[in-house]
């Protein structure tokens, strides 16, 4: 029990300090995108494609402004290899949403369509920001030192990426 205590306490501990390294508005993209990933994962697995498109159609020129925020952290955080270092949050974000789904069973399409439901109906960009940040996606790893470490998977990309 000690153990998982010690454990709890350094978890909040590298929270904590994850948090000040991303801007507000680097947090909000890494929101926006969690919630994106959730909702492509929640489309392939649970055949709810109509209303991802709907959600994409209706959100598209937001969703690409966040994406271009995050691609400007990756690039300052990693120079000319900021694509790998992407590449692999993006693949990383999507395995551990899919991950925890299967987890849920069953249980999960049928949450999947009520956050469709919740999320097509937030009147505009503002409330879909709002709804992303209180309802933050399941990530793959946790911000430290102003940069996102990933599982070790994203360590091996490291290698092979472009030096600076």
């Amino acid at each position: 029990m000690r153990r998982i205590a010690l454990f709890l306490s350094a978890a909040l501990a590298y929270a904590g300090t994850a948090s000040a390294c991303l801007t507000p508005r680097n947090q909000e993209a890494l929101d926006v995108i969690g919630l994106k990933s959730t909702l492509m994962v929640s489309a392939l697995t649970c055949g709810q494609r109509n209303e991802y498109d709907r959600f994409m159609t209706r959100f598209q020129p937001y969703i690409l402004r966040e994406q271009h925020v995050m691609d400007a952290y990756f690039r300052e955080h990693h120079g000319r290899a900021f694509h790998h270092y992407e590449d692999s949050y993006v693949t990383n974000l999507a395995n551990v949403q899919s991950t925890a789904g299967i987890r849920q069973g069953t249980a999960f399409c049928a949450a999947s369509a009520q956050l469709f439901g919740r999320v097509l109906a937030t009147p505009d960009q503002a409330a879909l920001t709002t709804f992303a940040r209180q309802h933050p996606a399941t990530q793959p790893g946790v911000v430290l030192a102003c940069g996102i470490v990933e599982t070790s998977g994203f360590r091996r990309i490291e290698r092979f990426a472009p030096a600076p």
